[in-house]
């Protein structure tokens, strides 16, 4: 009989055995779970009934050695002291596996003290209003096992549970709302706290309870007979003060209640005063009451006024240091130190005496505070040397001093940058000893002169020159800076024997639209041997019976022309006047759009927008301008001399905030072409750019006191984007609220926090809602209210009363206070404060039987132990374009919501992020930040910095930490500032084509007049015959090509031959057509060529290069023509011969399964038969974000394979990714637009990665809806397995009904091939646990049955 119970016992009690598979790992633990008072001993045995090849203990404390030849071994602490302790049983079984078993252990701290008292009031409740009772319960643990319970008599009212995971001690505070009634007259409450540990536990479960509260309930309604004189009162901080209170009536006592001066209640008289020598409480309420004969009381509250005029006021420039630039826009910040209160503070600022804007505050804090008000400027020419300035005044009304205290900055002095802009473009002169040609102009920094005209062969850099030393004619002088340049033509005309030349042009200057019309006349009013206009197009033969003569050309199609028109007087020497012809073409589009970033901007992070302005000329009379709205932000203006169609991309660099969330950016190309070009000048705009800029919430206070009232609401409403969450918590609330709005009337008195999240931060509001009935604060005063200390510095804080009083004392984890009884000022002191996380608490209790008490907020902090800068996954110079990354590891700081890590290059502020981490404790932290360097930021210094700003009773100024600087080298491609150049032959003058690039360039030379190789940048002009030369930079990144023109002064003359067009891009086997023509006579001209030759030709001025079918790679065409003067001259026509790829394909080397996460692997883009080479750039793409690009510096003409290959480390995300590349070929304006494209089809990517949850706990209240779901992301798809105390089953399912488990701790692991990852859910119960009673009802059935056996 007793062998079949006994299996029966085993049978039903899972706290006896094992079963099923969960008997896999060899050991037993005896007890299973253990429950430990702090400090108390503990012995747990572990034994097994297998062979091993040891077992052993690990735990913090007691740890047992791996031992061999023992089948038992005892885990044992004498002094248990650590609150998350983890002990482990393991053993090493004969099959070589090792399996272990955890043991629970809960160690406990029953409370300190358990008190009672009521929340902002003293005295006896009226029957029917509301009151707030609060439970104390000090240092008990964990309180995830506590129970609080609230009584009336012995009637329980009420209890709390908590769902904390805390494990070490903890204060808890819990309210009771009540509404007494002449019945509750002298009834006592109290509350209790219960630590109910389970069957391990103590038994019966240890309970502490407060002493009772003693409530009077009573009603009384009277109008209040006093007088206050002044009725309101202005202060300076620690300054004094007094006020009379009278009355008319009899009465039982009057007397002031106030934190400081208070006046006890005094009968025979009938006015008192309440006085302060030294008034130091920023947030003081002194109200004078009086105890009138029928019984009832009132009072009359003082509106006091406490201020302090700030410490500084000072004014700087917001990212920005030396010269400002006219026309851009720049912040100025004013800051003002320790102020209160702000909210009667107004900051002015001024511009020498002008006033330009005053701000306004509304925060209702009554302390001291910091304040920073920004003003946006835009400088220009007339504010260099100007001097800004602000102004704090404090306007405190007519209590207040007169006049209003008013503190400034010191001055700023602005120092503008702008370029030249003479008050005239034109002037003439009269020749003469004492005039000048004067081209001074104003100009930041001062501008550098340069002079051209066709009279001159000299450089001249002065700003003027005498005009007896010149010959009459045009003189052209250039202002230039590095803002831009501004020319004006001086016209010098002469008064005596020097002759000008007789002929007058009109007008004197053409503008015309690439194919327009246009006609000049040319006249004399000399005799002459015949006149005539010289020009490529429309030229005019030699007239002599006209005094007229027009050049006229109906479709003018030729870029760069010259014509002039020449006379040959009767008397004297030929002459010729030059017509300056401006050919413009408007641009075929303007497009804006943003580099490298797609969907909504981040508040405060930097971004490039580009515009794209396409085939327009010329491009230096081209302004591009940049507009937020209908505001001009910036404006680009360009000194390249090209005068054929270009496109032009110009960058804006923007950090927008919130303001900025819906604004338009667009970009306007101008060509203001003067006063002969149209009018008014072309403008063409973009499309709008819509920008969506994501924010973070942010109040404007930090604070805000509320009188409660049924019209009043605590409003938590804010703006952000995404729209926030919102969140409150305080100890009068039992509800999760996520309204932004709560009413006032259905709360009690006391403090709420309430938290706006969104997906970029938080912030936090602190409404004090205060009581208008009987009910008072708690009559303490902390100074100071807040510290910040550096961990193991010194602390000490004061807390003073001037109530009397049964006690008062600290509590605090370090330097608490006993209660003391006969002193009103106690003082909280720690000389090497090292706990992180603590709450020291000052504590009164109050005469009339109640306990009050105010927390003081501590801030411990540690700066970071180091700061470090680095390069993630790159090593060695950075190439122009390319996007990097650079890491920011910030070591050991604390606390982290305080710290900001700011990137800089050189001295400007690029990018800075903040952290939203609770942690109390040092972290490591580490920042990424993005770079796309360019050519100017070779040699660049990066740096980051960690900024701790603890507020303003933190270190002054706050601590920063800079890592050393990370020296940038770039390597970029060789980029002249212009694609051609004409030079005037002269034994002083060079051929330059000295260009910037890294590494540094080899130079080619190419030419019809050259049989040698030049390497040298340089080349003497008068070494060599007019006509084109080549020169080509190139490094390993790219090349560049510049021509340059040589002319001579002299008998030499160019070819007199023109090509149109004067470049061509053909398609391999496409036709191809080139005109040559002539303006002048001649004895033959002709084409050389491989293919499409045209013999030589004599009566004919135009001849044509055609080929219907093109198929010789490497062609060089050539016009020639043989002079009537005997000598021959040709011009080459460049030809680029090209083909389109045959296919472009995307593989992966040496790989061909899923990726796995964190690895490094190889993409390969093949691109087949593609010509020329140098004109493909290859462009990898991750979905649609461009990722990498290479282009190619071969000279091969003929079709070649490329192989181009890709590193990428994947990660989670990446699963599903597709990669693929792209073939571009760039042949420039004269080829096919847009350029040619050929994509590769889509590599889908697979990537493998371990399961990794979002959290590593979840508590659930146990409900029949509930579940516990322990789903997640994973490749492949993780199998899950669940261990618990109360499982005995195995469960694969990743989602458990929380209906169907007992309270405790499950631990769920998903794993994969890759790894594993554990989350563990505590499952809570809304009532009583039935596991307890269960085994007690096993219990007492077990010993029935012995004794009945």
């Amino acid at each position: 009989m007793f062998q079949h119970f006994i299996v029966y016992l085993f049978a039903v009690s899972p706290l006896v055995s094992l079963t099923g598979a969960e008997a896999e790992c060899p050991l037993q633990l005896n007890p299973q779970r253990v429950v430990v008072r702090y400090g108390g001993s503990v012995e747990v045995n572990c034994n097994t009934s297998v062979l091993h090849k040891g077992m052993g203990w690990e735990a913090n404390e007691g740890i047992v050695p791996k031992i061999i030849n023992q089948n038992l071994i005892t885990w044992r602490v004498s002094e248990l002291i650590d609150w998350d302790i983890k002990p482990f049983c393991y053993i090493n079984t004969n099959d070589s596996k090792q399996c272990l078993i955890e043991l629970p252990v809960t160690v406990y701290k029953t409370p300190d003290s358990v008190s009672i008292s009521t929340v902002n009031h003293r005295g006896p409740m009226k029957e029917g209003q509301q009151y707030e009772l609060q439970c104390d319960v000090h240092d008990v643990a964990p309180v995830q096992y506590l129970t609080v319970k609230w009584y009336k008599g012995q009637t329980l009212l009420h209890q709390t549970t908590f769902s904390d995971t805390d494990k070490t001690p903890v204060n808890k505070t819990v309210t009771l709302l009540i509404r007494p009634d002449r019945a509750d007259d002298g009834a006592q409450y109290r509350c209790e706290a219960e630590l109910d540990l389970g069957a391990e536990g103590p038994q019966p479960s240890p309970k502490y309870s407060s002493e009772p509260l003693n409530v009077e309930v009573y009603c009384a309604e009277a109008e209040c007979p006093l007088q206050l004189n002044p009725q309101r009162v202005v202060v300076r901080y620690a300054g004094s003060v007094e006020v009379n209170c009278k009355t008319s009536v009899l009465h039982r006592g009057m007397g002031w209640e106030a934190s400081e001066g208070a006046v006890p209640m005094t009968k025979n008289q009938n006015l008192i005063t309440w006085r302060v020598i030294n008034l130091t409480e920023w947030d003081i309420f002194p109200i004078c009451y009086i105890n009138l004969k029928k019984g009832a009381q009132c009072k009359v509250e003082l509106p006091v006024t406490v201020y302090q005029t700030p410490d500084s006021v000072s004014i700087s420039t917001v990212n920005h240091r030396g010269p400002m630039i006219e026309g851009q826009q720049y912040e100025l910040q004013c800051d003002v130190h320790d102020v209160a209160p702000v909210q009667n503070l107004t900051v002015k600022w001024y511009k020498g005496q002008t006033l330009l804007h005053q701000t306004t505050f509304s925060d209702t804090d009554k302390t001291p505070e910091n304040k920073t008000v920004t003003l946006l400027i835009r400088p220009d020419r007339a504010d260099d040397g100007a001097q800004y300035w602000c102004e704090a005044e404090l306007d405190l009304g007519a209590e207040g001093p007169q006049p209003s205290p008013k503190y400034s900055s010191e001055p700023l002095n602005v120092e503008v940058y702008y370029k030249p802009q003479h008050s005239s473009s034109t002037e003439t002169i009269i020749k003469d000893d004492k005039v000048m040609l004067d081209c001074s102009v104003k100009a930041n920094p001062a501008p550098d002169y340069t002079w051209s005209s066709d009279h001159l062969n000299l450089n001249i850099s002065s700003s003027v020159i005498k005009s007896s030393a010149l010959s009459p004619g045009k003189y052209m002088c250039t202002a230039t800076n590095s803002l831009g340049r501004d020319s004006k033509v001086f016209i010098l005309k002469s008064t005596g024997a020097e002759a000008e030349c007789p002929l007058q042009l009109n007008p004197q200057r053409v503008v015309v639209r690439y194919g327009g019309s246009v006609e000049v006349n040319c006249k004399t009013s000399v005799l002459h041997k015949g006149m005539g206009w010289e020009a490529s197009e429309g030229a005019v033969p030699k007239i002599i019976n006209q005094n007229l003569i027009t050049w006229r050309v109906s479709e003018l199609t030729e870029w760069d022309m010259f014509p002039f028109c020449y006379i040959n007087p009767n008397e004297g020497a030929q002459c010729e006047v030059k017509l300056p012809v401006t050919i413009y073409k408007t641009p075929d589009s303007v497009s804006i759009s943003t580099v490298n970033h797609r969907g909504p901007m981040i508040e405060g992070q930097q971004y490039e927008l580009q515009c794209d302005v396409h085939d327009v000329a010329p491009v230096q009379y081209l302004t591009v301008k940049w507009y937020k709205g209908q505001t001009l932000l910036h404006q680009t203006t360009f000194s390249d001399t090209d005068k054929t169609p270009v496109n032009k991309t110009v960058t804006l660099l923007i950090r927008p905030d919130r303001a900025d969330d819906g604004a338009q950016y667009w970009c306007e190309a101008e060509l203001d072409l003067g006063a002969e070009g149209p009018q008014p000048s072309p403008k063409y705009s973009s499309e709008p750019l819509n920008v969506e800029v994501y924010y973070k919430p942010q109040h404007s206070s930090s604070t805000e006191t509320i009188i409660k009232d049924d019209k009043v609401m605590l409003d938590c409403s804010v703006k952000a984007n995404p729209a926030p969450d919102y969140t409150w918590s305080s100890d009068h609330l039992n509800l999760n609220i996520s309204s932004s709005v709560i009413e006032s009337s259905a709360l009690s008195p006391g403090k709420y926090t309430c938290t706006a999240t969104n997906s970029l931060g938080r912030d936090s509001k602190v409404f004090i809602l205060k009581s208008t009935g009987a009910e008072a604060e708690c009559p303490l005063q902390l100074n100071p209210q807040r510290v910040v200390v550096r961990y193991g510095g010194s602390v000490e804080v004061n807390c003073k009363t001037s109530v009397l009083h049964r006690g008062m004392g600290w509590e605090a984890s370090e330097g608490a206070v006993p209660m003391t009884k006969n002193q009103n000022l106690i003082t909280w002191r720690v000389i090497n404060l090292t706990e992180w996380d603590i709450f020291p608490i000052c504590y009164i209790n109050l005469n009339k039987g109640a306990q009050c008490k105010v927390e003081l907020p501590v801030t411990v902090y540690k700066t970071p132990d180091s700061v470090s800068i680095s390069t993630v996954n790159h090593r060695g110079p950075m190439i122009e374009g390319q996007q990097y990354e650079l890491q920011c590891d910030v070591h050991d700081v604390a606390p982290v919501q305080y710290l900001t890590v700011k990137w800089y290059k050189g001295q400007t502020l690029l990018n800075q992020t903040t952290f939203s981490d609770t942690d109390k404790t040092p972290v490591n932290k580490t920042v990424t930040l993005l770079i796309r360097p360019d050519r100017d930021d070779d040699g660049a210094q990066y740096r980051c910095e960690a900024e701790l700003d603890l507020g303003a009773e933190g270190p002054q100024p706050s601590p920063k930490y800079s890592s050393e600087p990370l020296n940038v080298e770039v390597y970029y491609k060789p980029q002249h500032s212009s694609s051609t150049e004409t030079i005037i032959k002269d034994d002083k003058v060079m051929l330059d084509c000295s260009v910037k690039a890294n590494p540094a360039p080899d130079y080619t030379w190419s030419s019809d007049h050259l049989n040698l190789n030049i390497s040298s940048s340089v080349i003497e002009s008068s070494a060599l015959s007019p006509g084109k030369y080549t020169c080509t930079a190139t490094n390993s990144l790219g090349r560049d090509s510049k021509v340059f023109i040589l002319k001579s002064t002299g008998a030499e003359a160019e070819c007199p031959l023109q090509l149109n067009p004067q470049r061509v891009v053909v398609r391999y086997g496409g036709s191809v057509e080139v005109n040559c023509k002539t303006s002048v006579l001649h004895k033959g001209m002709g084409w050389e060529a491989s293919e499409g030759a045209v013999p030589k030709i004599i009566n004919q001025n135009l001849i044509t290069w055609r080929v219907s079918e093109l198929t010789e790679w490497d062609i060089f065409p050539f016009c020639y023509i043989n002079l009537n003067k005997g000598a021959q001259c040709e011009v080459k026509l460049p030809v680029t011969v090209y083909k389109t790829p045959d296919s472009v394909s995307i593989s992966t080397v040496n790989h061909t399964k899923p990726m796995i996460e964190g690895q490094q692997y190889e993409l390969q883009c093949d691109v087949h038969d593609v010509a020329p080479v140098e004109y493909l750039t290859v462009k990898w793409y991750k979905n649609q974000t461009l990722i990498n690009e290479t282009t190619f510096s071969d000279t091969d003409k003929t079709p070649v394979n490329k192989t181009v290959t890709l590193l990428i480390r994947p990660n989670g995300n990446d699963n599903r990714a597709q990669y693929r590349c792209e073939a571009e070929l760039d042949l420039g304006a004269e080829g096919p637009q847009p350029s040619p494209k050929y994509s590769s089809k889509s590599l889908n990517v697979e990537v493998y990665y371990k399961p990794r949850h979002s959290s590593s706990t979840e508590t659930i209240i146990k409900d029949v809806k509930g579940v516990l779901n322990c789903t997640v992301k994973a490749n492949p798809a993780p199998d899950y397995t669940w261990s618990s105390d109360h499982l005995n089953l195995n469960i694969s399912s990743s989602v458990i009904k929380s209906s169907a488990l007992s309270p405790g701790k499950y631990t769920c692991t998903a794993s994969n091939i890759l790894g594993r990852d554990s989350k563990v859910f505590i499952l809570k119960s809304t009532g009583i646990r039935p596991t307890f009673w269960t085994v007690l009802t096993v219990f007492q059935l077990s010993v029935a049955l012995i004794s009945v056996i």
